[in-house]
């Protein structure tokens, strides 16, 4: 047990291994549970429980970073996964649906952290349990304020959420060149082997191309509320209930 719980590095997982594929099979598995069952959750005296007992966990699993990053680092210094948690935990906690409408479009980061984790820890540790379990929790909070408190993000909500990355994004790209220090949000350093071809190009080319695809990744989280929205307008239009002709007709 003092092994599980120490800083002294474990069994790493493989990439795609049995261990990650599992993971990943859960995880993906989670989220479409909280999709279907979230609606019959709504104005349930079960739902505030299951949601404090989210936020429990979340904060089980984050607290030891949130010690090191913010108490003992910079708030400037926050990952895009670490903005998206922490917002969406604030908005879970206090229910509150305009912290929600500009946190959610951060969340997919998690889904790329599922499929590409930089951690070197395994299960066999707690780190492992937190750093997936933590960004599991940014994955359970979108979808549970959308599906069950109901918080219906707008494409006006997406371009206030780009606008306050934006803002984010210029002031820790200043902290890291005016006083150095880790590049969380990959403003001059690739996330990914293959982007550093961008960079020999120019960095400013890089940057530029991180923003596009950064903004495509925003828009897409947008997608699915979209298309759901569009259905249940759809639906509701067909319903005879929703037609006076077709009332006054039968």
């Amino acid at each position: 047990m003092r092994e599980f719980f120490s800083q002294i590095q474990g069994d790493s997982i493989p990439w795609f291994g049995i261990t990650h594929i599992l993971l990943l099979v859960g995880f993906l598995f989670s989220l479409i549970l909280i999709w279907i069952l979230g609606p019959k959750l709504k104005n349930t005296k079960a739902e505030p429980w299951l949601r404090y007992a989210l936020v429990a966990l979340t904060v089980l699993f984050e607290f030891r970073v949130f010690e090191d990053r913010i108490l003992n680092g910079s708030i400037f210094r926050i990952p895009l996964c670490g903005i998206a948690l922490y917002g969406l935990t604030y908005a879970m906690a206090f229910k509150h649906e305009k912290a929600y409408k500009i946190f959610y479009f951060y969340a997919f980061g998690t889904l790329l952290t599922y499929l590409f984790y930089d951690t070197v820890w395994g299960l066999d540790r707690w780190n492992g349990w937190t750093y997936f379990g933590a960004h599991a929790a940014i994955g359970w909070f979108a979808i549970y304020g959308y599906r069950v408190l109901n918080f219906v993000p707008s494409m006006k909500d997406l371009y206030r959420s780009i606008a306050v990355l934006a803002v984010y994004a210029f002031i820790s790209g200043y902290a890291t060149l005016r006083f150095g220090g880790s590049d969380e949000l990959f403003l001059f350093h690739a996330p990914a082997d293959f982007m550093n071809v961008f960079i020999d190009i120019h960095p400013l080319f890089y940057l530029g191309i991180f923003i596009i695809l950064a903004a495509i990744l925003l828009h897409l989280m947008y997608l699915p509320v979209h298309l759901t929205e569009r259905s249940y307008e759809k639906k509701n239009s067909t319903s005879p209930h929703s037609n006076p002709s077709v009332i006054q007709e039968s």
